[in-house]
C-alpha cells in the first residue's frame, strides 16, 4: 500500500512539473512575442561584442564590415569609428521591417549598458509599440533605412552622473546629483527611408568612449 502511494506521489509531482514547464513556455512566448523566430548570427567582432544577424538590411551589412575594417586597423581612427556606430544605430533602429516584433528593438549593441535597460523600454512604448510579430501575415507598412545622407562631428564633452545625494533637514529636503565630465563627440546625422512614411529622418547623438570602446549616451 504504501508503495502504492509512494508511486502515485512521484506520479503526481512528475504532471505538476510538466505541466508548470508547459504554462512556462507559453507565459514566455506570449511575452517575448517573437513567434519563437531565431535570428543567426553571421559575424561578429568579439573584441568590440558587435554582432552582425542574417536578417538586418544590405545596407547595415555594408557597413558593419566597414565597421570591422576601422577596428581591425592597429591604430583605431575614433571619429571614425564614432561615425560609424551612428549610422549603424539609426540603419538598425528605424528600420522596423526586419524586426521580429515589438521587442526586438535594433541599435541596442551601441548604447551604453548601464543606460541599456531605459533605452529598450522606452524605444518598446514608443517607435516599437505598433510593431506585430513578424509572420506571413504581417501586413504593415513599416520604414527601412535606404541611405545615410550626412554625418557630422564634433568635440563636446558630456557629464555622466555617479551618484544622487538626499539630504533631508528641518526645513526641506534638497537632492543633488554629481557626475564626471568625460570628452565626448557630439554627431549630427541625417537619413533617408526606401519609402517615406513621416518618421524623422535626422538627429544629434553624444558618444563617449569608455576604454577602448564607444558608446551612444545621448540623442535627441
Amino acid at each position: 500500500m504504501k508503495k502504492k502511494n509512494k508511486t502515485k506521489k512521484i506520479l503526481i509531482t512528475l504532471i505538476v512539473i510538466v505541466v508548470l514547464a508547459i504554462i512556462g513556455i507559453l507565459l514566455y512566448s506570449y511575452f517575448s512575442g517573437d513567434d519563437g523566430q531565431e535570428v543567426k548570427t553571421i559575424k561578429s567582432i568579439p573584441e568590440y561584442g558587435y554582432e552582425l544577424k542574417e536578417n538586418e538590411t544590405q545596407l547595415y551589412k555594408d557597413e558593419f564590415e566597414n565597421l570591422d575594417d576601422i577596428l581591425s586597423k592597429k591604430e583605431v581612427d575614433y571619429e571614425a569609428y564614432a561615425k560609424q556606430i551612428a549610422k549603424l544605430f539609426i540603419i538598425d533602429f528605424y528600420t522596423l521591417d526586419n524586426k521580429l516584433s515589438k521587442n526586438d528593438i535594433g541599435g541596442t549593441d551601441f548604447i551604453k549598458e548601464s543606460m541599456r535597460d531605459n533605452f529598450i523600454e522606452e524605444a518598446r512604448s514608443t517607435f516599437y509599440r505598433y510593431l506585430e510579430v513578424k509572420s506571413d501575415t504581417r501586413t504593415q507598412d513599416l520604414p527601412e533605412v535606404s541611405e545615410i545622407t550626412e554625418v557630422e562631428i564634433e568635440d563636446t564633452t558630456f557629464v555622466i552622473k555617479d551618484t544622487t545625494t538626499t539630504t533631508t533637514t528641518s526645513r526641506r529636503k534638497t537632492t543633488t546629483q554629481s557626475g564626471t565630465t568625460v570628452d565626448a563627440y557630439k554627431v549630427t546625422i541625417s537619413w533617408e527611408y526606401k519609402e517615406d512614411f513621416g518618421y524623422e529622418n535626422e538627429a544629434n547623438m553624444i558618444i563617449v568612449r569608455e576604454d577602448n570602446k564607444l558608446y551612444i549616451v545621448e540623442m535627441d
